[in-house]
C-alpha cells in the first residue's frame, strides 16, 4: 500500500509524491525528481529537518543532534528517515525554485458556466490530466484568461475528488475574468491551470469549526463542508456565517441546507448587509459571532473574505475579549477595482462581502480561501470516483508514530545546518570554523550567493574603506541597566503569523506565541544588520566582554533546564545588546530597544523549566565567530539561535495552556 505525501513549500508551491510501504519520504521526493534539502540521508545532520503538519508515520533512526526529542515532539521529522503510515503533510522548509521544481500546468475544457448570481459565476472545467492534479483542500490554482495573457487565481470551490473542478467567481465589471466569462466563455473553451498553490488546509483536529466566508470566500467553505461530510464527521460543532453585502450576491442557499443534514451538528446563518434584504439578518458577520460558537476559545476559526472582513472580524474579537487558540484566515486583494467604485471602511465592512471593497475572486492575483478540506461535489457537476491521486484525510493507524502538537500551532522552522558543520562537544566551545564554502548549503541561499563586502550593502562595484576598530571601555565603565518591566507593562500577547504572495495574505493567529515570534524575528533581522557594521571592527578587550557576557548569561542554564529564568532574561538582554552599543548608532541601539523581547520573556519564562540545549553552545560560538572574523558563521548562527529561542519560548507558553499540557 502507498500513501500521498503533500510536499508544502515556502513559496506556497504543494507537489504530491507517492510513498511505497517501506519507502522514505526523501527517496519518494527523488523518485519524482523533487530536490528537497538533502546531505547525509542517515538521520545525523539534520538538513532535511521538516515539519509534518497532518498524518503519521514511522519516523526511524537518528542521533539527537539531528532531531532533538522536543523538535519530534513538536512535529518535526527528518525526511531521509520517515516512512509514512498514512497520508501525510510535510511542510519544507525551502521553496520550490531551490527544490528544483515547481507548480505543474494542467490543461483544461470549460464543460459549463452558470450565471448563479448578479455578481456570480461558477465556472466548471475538465482536465486533460485529472488524474495528475491532485490537492490540498483549500489551496487554489492560477487561471489563464483566454484571449489575454493574463491569469487569475481561485481557490477550488470543488472536492478534490471530483471528476469536474469549479470555481466560484465574482463578476467584477471590466475585470479580465469577468468580461470573458460574461461575454465571451463557451462550452469548449481551452484554459490552463497552474497548481495547486496555497498553504493553508483543514487542520486534523476534532474541535468544535466556526467557518465565516465572505462573498465568494464561500468558495472553501463548500470545500470544507464537502470534506467533513464525506469523512461523515460525527458530534463535531460546527456552524456557518455566510455574508454579502446585498441579496442579489446570495448563492448556494440549497446546498447549504443540504450540508445540515449531511453533517450532524452543522449549522448555519445568512447575514446580509444591505438594510433593505428580505433576509432575516442585517448587517455584518460579526453581529452573528457569539461566545457559544468559540467553545470557550476552543473552536478552531477559519475565515475567508476580503481585507476589510478580516481586519474587523479580528477587531470584533479582541473588543469583545473573545479569545481563541487556533485562528486561520486568508484576506484576497483585487486585481483592479471595478469602475467607479471604492473600498468601504473596516468598520463599514465587517460584512464579509467580495464586492463591498470592490475584490473578486476571478480578479485576483490570488485566492482567498479559508484552512481546509476539500471535497465537495460541485454544484455544476455531479461528483466522481476519486481518481487514484486524490488525496484523503489522513486516519490513525496502529502503532505508528502520531505528532503529538496541535495541529495547526505553528511551529517555527529551524535552518538547517550548513555542510560540513559539526556542533561542539558538551562543555567545550572551540573557534568556529566554517567557510563560505562550508556555509553554501543553507537552504535560503540562493545558488551563487556572494556575502557582502565589508561595508553596510555597499553599492555595486564600489569598495568599502577600511574602518578603525572600535575603541576599548574605558577602566571601570559599567554597562547601564536593564529596565525590566512590570505586570502592569508588559504587552498582551496577541499573535500573528502571516504569509503573503502576490494578492493574498494568509495568517494563523495564536495568543502570545505569535507576537513572541514576531519580537525574535525583528532581533533577527537588526543583528544581522549589525554584523555587518561590527564584524572585524572589535578590538580584544571589547570582544573579551562580548564572552564574558555570554557566559554571564549562560551560568543559568544547565543543559536543557533553566536554573534561574528571571536571571537569564535579564543577562541575555545584556548580551545581545552589546554589538548595538558597540555600533556608536543610537538609532540602532533604541531600534532593539524598542523591541519587546524582553517584556515577553519575562511574561512567559518565570516558571519555565525547558530551554534548547543549544542556546548556550550558540551563544560562544557567535563570540567564537567575531573573534576569527568569519562573517558567514555569525549571520548563520545568529539564525539558527532565533529558531531555538522561538521554540524554547513556544514549549514555555504550551505548558501555559496554549499548546502541549506540561
Amino acid at each position: 500500500m502507498s500513501f500521498k505525501v503533500a510536499l508544502s513549500f515556502e513559496d506556497g508551491v504543494t507537489r504530491f509524491v507517492n510513498c511505497g510501504p517501506t519507502e522514505t519520504v526523501a527517496d519518494a521526493s527523488y523518485k519524482a525528481r523533487i530536490n528537497i534539502p538533502l546531505d547525509c540521508r542517515d538521520g545525523a545532520c539534520g538538513t532535511c529537518k521538516s515539519l509534518c503538519e497532518s498524518g503519521e508515520f514511522d519516523g526511524g533512526d537518528y542521533i539527537d543532534d539531528a532531531l532533538t526529542e522536543d523538535e519530534a515532539a513538536a512535529g518535526y521529522c527528518l525526511p531521509c528517515q520517515m516512512v509514512p503510515t498514512s497520508d501525510l503533510v510535510v511542510q519544507i522548509p525551502t521553496t520550490s525554485d531551490v527544490a528544483k521544481t515547481t507548480a505543474a500546468a494542467h490543461p483544461a475544457t470549460v464543460t459549463a458556466v452558470d450565471r448563479l448570481a448578479e455578481g456570480a459565476f461558477a465556472l466548471t472545467v475538465e482536465l486533460d490530466d485529472r488524474a495528475a492534479l491532485a490537492f490540498l483542500p483549500g489551496q487554489y490554482v492560477n487561471i489563464s484568461v483566454p484571449g489575454t495573457d493574463q491569469t487569475r487565481s481561485y481557490s477550488f470551490s470543488t472536492g478534490a475528488d471530483a471528476a469536474r473542478l469549479s470555481f466560484l467567481i465574482k463578476y467584477a465589471e471590466g475585470g479580465a475574468m469577468s468580461e470573458y466569462l460574461a461575454q465571451r466563455c463557451a462550452i469548449g473553451d481551452r484554459l490552463e491551470l497552474t497548481g495547486p498553490m496555497g498553504s493553508f488546509f483543514l487542520r486534523e483536529s476534532t474541535r468544535p469549526l466556526l467557518l465565516l466566508a465572505g462573498g465568494t470566500g464561500l468558495a472553501p467553505v463548500l470545500s470544507i463542508l464537502e470534506t467533513l461530510a464525506a469523512a461523515g464527521t460525527t458530534g463535531r460543532p460546527i456552524h456557518l456565517v455566510y455574508g454579502t453585502s446585498f441579496d442579489t450576491d446570495v448563492v448556494y442557499t440549497d446546498l447549504l441546507d443540504e450540508y445540515t443534514t449531511r453533517i450532524p451538528g452543522m449549522t448555519w446563518d445568512l447575514v446580509v448587509a444591505d438594510p433593505e434584504t428580505v433576509h432575516p439578518n442585517s448587517g455584518y458577520v460579526t453581529s452573528l459571532i457569539t461566545p457559544d460558537h468559540l467553545h470557550d476559545g476552543a473552536a478552531d476559526i477559519y475565515l475567508c473574505g476580503p481585507p476589510p472582513m478580516v481586519e474587523a472580524v479580528r477587531g470584533h474579537l479582541d473588543a469583545e475579549g473573545l479569545e481563541v487558540t487556533h485562528f486561520y484566515y486568508e484576506k484576497f486583494t483585487p486585481a483592479s477595482a471595478p469602475a467607479g467604485e471604492q473600498a468601504a471602511p473596516a468598520e463599514e465592512v465587517a460584512a464579509s462581502e467580495t464586492g463591498v471593497v470592490a475584490a473578486d475572486e476571478g480578479e485576483v492575483d490570488a485566492v482567498l480561501v479559508v484552512d481546509a478540506p476539500v471535497g465537495e461535489s460541485s454544484p455544476a457537476a455531479p461528483a466522481a470516483p476519486a481518481p487514484a491521486t486524490a488525496p484523503v484525510t489522513p486516519l490513525p493507524s496502529a502503532g505508528a508514530k502520531r505528532v503529538s502538537r496541535l495541529p495547526g500551532d505553528p511551529i517555527p522552522s529551524i535552518e538547517a545546518r550548513p555542510r560540513g558543520y559539526t556542533p561542539p562537544a558538551p562543555g567545550t566551545h572551540p573557534a568556529v570554523a566554517h567557510t563560505p564554502d562550508t556555509l553554501a548549503g543553507i537552504a535560503a541561499r540562493p545558488d551563487g550567493h556572494t556575502p557582502p563586502a565589508p561595508g553596510l550593502f555597499p553599492a555595486p562595484g564600489v569598495v568599502a574603506e577600511p574602518r578603525a576598530p572600535i575603541a576599548a571601555r574605558p577602566d571601570g565603565y559599567t554597562p547601564p541597566p536593564v529596565a525590566l518591566p512590570t505586570a502592569a507593562t508588559q504587552a498582551t500577547p496577541r499573535s500573528e503569523t502571516i504569509t503573503s504572495g502576490p494578492g493574498v495574505v494568509s495568517g494563523e493567529i495564536h495568543p502570545a506565541i505569535s507576537h513572541s515570534d514576531a519580537q525574535f524575528d525583528a532581533r533577527m533581522a537588526l543583528e544581522l544588520g549589525v554584523v555587518e557594521l561590527t564584524m572585524g571592527r572589535l578590538d580584544r578587550a571589547r570582544l573579551s566582554e562580548f564572552r564574558m557576557l555570554a557566559e554571564s548569561a549562560n551560568q543559568y542554564i544547565d543543559g536543557d533546564r533553566f536554573l534561574d529564568p528571571e536571571k537569564f532574561t535579564a543577562a541575555n538582554s545584556q548580551f545581545h545588546e552589546f554589538l548595538f552599543r558597540c555600533t556608536g548608532n543610537d538609532s540602532l541601539l533604541q531600534a532593539y530597544r524598542l523591541l519587546e523581547v524582553t517584556q515577553v520573556m519575562n511574561s512567559v519564562l518565570p516558571d519555565a523549566r525547558w530551554v534548547s540545549q543549544d542556546i548556550v553552545p550558540e551563544h560562544l560560538e557567535i563570540v567564537d565567530a567575531f573573534e576569527t572574523g568569519d562573517r558567514d558563521a555569525a549571520r548563520y548562527l545568529i539564525r539558527r539561535h532565533t529558531a531555538h529561542a522561538k521554540a524554547t519560548m513556544r514549549t514555555a507558553m504550551d505548558r501555559q495552556g496554549l499548546g502541549a499540557a506540561s
